[in-house]
């Protein structure tokens, strides 16, 4: 069987292009703009600091890109009250959100809570219209905590559940036999998941994707269509990405 190939076009509009550097200026952040719009990607990726600067710019411009703000970014490690609030704050110029799962009451085993925290925060973005991703932060979990908080944020009606910051700790991640950044073998964990829970919510994959090959084997992976309603890559490097895609891939 043939390997799928994937196109230029298709592949530029699974990217949500990313930028999250504490020193990135807001003349790198319309640099992000710029190609984003010229490659064709599904949208930017940044911190709130640059949310205004971000959406007057587009606006001005009349450009074509979508605007993805991280919240409780990186630890997830705020009241629920906070974190909705801060949803709500940011949906007025945000068109989608990714917020970090709490993850110290996963690894605390207070699944209650981080539920009913996950339930709220989509709830409060489906308000106010907006996509949410919600981040797993994988590298922290054990297989049996992975499974149960894939399943929380399945039945939650995330519109996707994603899987790290790509602010790991390494030896963290190590001490519990994972690795950092996207991996196969959660994706096709999450796909699993899904198929019981909730077959209709995207992945995106994000940490680490430098490469058109893993771009591929991710979205194989992940079981879904390349359409940015299914499926995301969060990437940094995106120019290289570009450059791997095969003339002739159909």
């Amino acid at each position: 069987m043939q390997p799928v190939e994937y196109d230029l076009k298709t592949v530029m509009g699974l990217i949500d292009y990313t930028l999250l550097k504490a020193f990135a200026t807001e003349e790198d952040v319309k640099r992000l703009i710029d190609e984003a719009v010229v490659f064709g990607n599904a949208a930017v990726c940044i911190e709130p600091v640059h949310l205004n600067f971000a959406r007057d710019y587009i606006d001005r411009g009349n450009l074509d890109i979508k605007i993805d703000v991280v919240l409780d970014f990186p630890f997830g490690a705020s009241f629920t009250s906070a974190r909705k609030e801060l949803v709500d704050l940011y949906s007025g110029k945000a068109d989608e959100i990714d917020i970090v799962s709490p993850i110290a009451l996963v690894k605390s085993g207070r699944l209650d809570s981080v539920e009913s925290d996950i339930n709220e925060l989509v709830k409060a973005a489906h308000r106010n219209n907006r996509v949410i991703k919600v981040i797993a932060e994988d590298a922290y979990t054990t297989e049996a905590e992975k499974r149960k908080l894939y399943a929380m944020v399945c039945k939650s009606g995330a519109d996707f559940i994603k899987t790290c910051t790509g602010f790991e700790d390494k030896s963290y991640s190590e001490s519990l036999g994972n690795k950092t950044g996207a991996q196969t073998a959660n994706i096709g964990l999450m796909a699993e998941i899904a198929d019981r829970y909730n077959p209709e919510i995207g992945i995106k994959a994000s940490g680490g994707v430098r490469t058109y090959a893993q771009v591929k084997e991710l979205i194989e992976a992940s079981r879904r269509e390349a359409l940015p309603s299914r499926f995301r890559i969060g990437a940094s490097g995106v120019a290289k990405i570009r450059e791997e895609i095969p003339s002739t891939a159909k």
